[in-house]
């Protein structure tokens, strides 16, 4: 059965929608930094269970008749379940049309999933499945069941993320669609960025630097940057995108969403969900957190710390996913006479006074939790989290003291 949902709103439409569905909470005052939103929550009605004459026999084949969640643009699909019971031996696979990304939950094993506290997942008999890239996702029941189907055995589906879609995101971006943080102007000038892939060879510190880095998707469709601190499974991503135990749990993390070449197709992405927060603060905007099947991840490398004061004019560069948009690199800079990035304020006002490095490195919604790395030594010295012109990161000078614990007192 194919489950087709309408196709996106156009940009227009979409900025009413957005307008009408956000509650006055919500809202956030301009200049403020929050996380961009680039998927939906659409409403479905699926089950996979028991074919008729089956319930209560054991030794009989799944034989379930796949149904598909068919959009028509969709950027990736993550599905969430209601309901969650098989029997053992029977296995729920939810895979792509071409079988790329196939995840398996069974009784006895799940591959990568997230669990949502604040969606009412529970992480037994609801959780979410790993996100599938592209328009379809294909659900079906394999195995032959060891143990007598019981009248709760089944799947339900009542919901699942819809990704916009990749070719609209700079659009919607651009028309302040992505984002309610619209008083925060990040890009100072000419946008300098480019894909990460565009410094493969002119500038290997600067591409290097940026394989950590992983793109953040939440569980109600936002969002941020994240990256890899050290060699142990410890990531860093800002306080405002993620802030909370079910916050880590529900979200995935995106390493390799880049480019193959400067101009190339998307590169092969390996996905990992969140796993335990360790730490996290308002003030200095960070959370620390881990991730499930961290040795799936360990070939990206990491950054590293830079805890000391930052030096006027110094060279840094910027990796990230502004507008949600596949990884890119703020190296050049049109609003100095070096025409790069460095630090332009060595101490600003963030959240506190004096918390941050200020610089016209370009950014944009979607940035938040990129790593701001410093040239000299190649780790990040600041987590960047404000726009404005100046730009800012909290200082890991200020972070450092709050988090040292979980290196063990060594600065990675």
């Amino acid at each position: 059965m194919n489950h087709a949902m309408p196709k996106l709103l156009a940009p227009a439409l979409l900025a009413s929608a957005l307008c009408l569905s956000l509650p006055a909470a919500a809202q956030t005052a301009p200049g403020a930094p929050a996380p961009i939103k680039i998927a939906d929550v659409r409403a479905a009605d699926l089950q996979l269970g028991a074919q008729p004459g089956r319930v209560g026999r054991a030794g009989v084949e799944a034989g379930a008749k796949a149904v598909e969640i068919r959009t028509p643009d969709a950027s990736f699909i993550k599905v969430n379940f209601e309901h969650f019971s098989l029997p053992a031996g029977v296995t729920l696979e939810v895979a792509s049309p071409d079988g790329r990304e196939v995840y398996r939950y069974s009784a006895d094993h799940r591959d990568g999933h997230t669990v949502a506290a604040d969606l009412g997942e529970d992480g037994k008999t609801r959780f979410s499945a790993m996100s599938i890239s592209g328009p379809v996702a294909v659900l079906r029941l394999v195995g032959t069941a060891r143990e007598p189907w019981r009248k709760d055995h089944g799947v339900k589906v009542s919901r699942y993320l819809e990704g916009y879609p990749e070719d609209m995101l700079p659009e919607l971006q651009n028309q302040g669609l992505l984002s309610t943080d619209v008083g925060a102007k990040s890009i100072c000038g000419t946008d300098n960025k480019q894909a990460a892939a565009c410094y493969a060879t002119s500038d290997t510190q600067a591409f290097n630097a940026s394989k950590p880095v992983a793109r953040a998707v939440m569980s109600g469709g936002s969002l941020c940057t994240a990256w890899r601190v050290s060699s142990q499974n410890r990531m860093f991503t800002n306080n405002h995108c993620i802030n909370s135990a079910a916050g880590v749990a529900g979200a995935e993390f995106w390493f390799n969403y880049q480019r193959s070449s400067c101009t190339g197709a998307q590169a092969t992405v390996t996905k990992v969900a969140g796993d335990q927060m360790l730490k996290t603060d308002t003030t200095l905007d960070y959370t620390l957190f881990t991730v499930k099947n961290f040795a799936t991840i360990s070939s990206f490398g990491s950054l590293g710390l830079d805890p000391r004061a930052a030096t006027a004019n110094e060279g840094l560069f910027i990796a990230g996913h502004p507008g949600g948009r596949m990884k890119e690199l703020s190296v050049a800079d049109t609003q100095n006479s070096t025409g790069k990035c460095r630090v332009d304020a060595p101490s600003v006002t963030g959240n506190a006074a004096n918390s941050d490095v200020g610089y016209y490195c370009d950014t944009e919604g979607g940035s938040s939790g990129s790593p701001v790395i410093a040239r000299s030594s190649g780790k990040v010295l600041a987590l960047h989290h404000f726009g404005g012109c100046f730009n800012s990161g909290a200082k890991i000078s200020l972070i450092w003291p709050q988090v040292s614990t979980y290196f063990g007192g060594v600065i990675p």
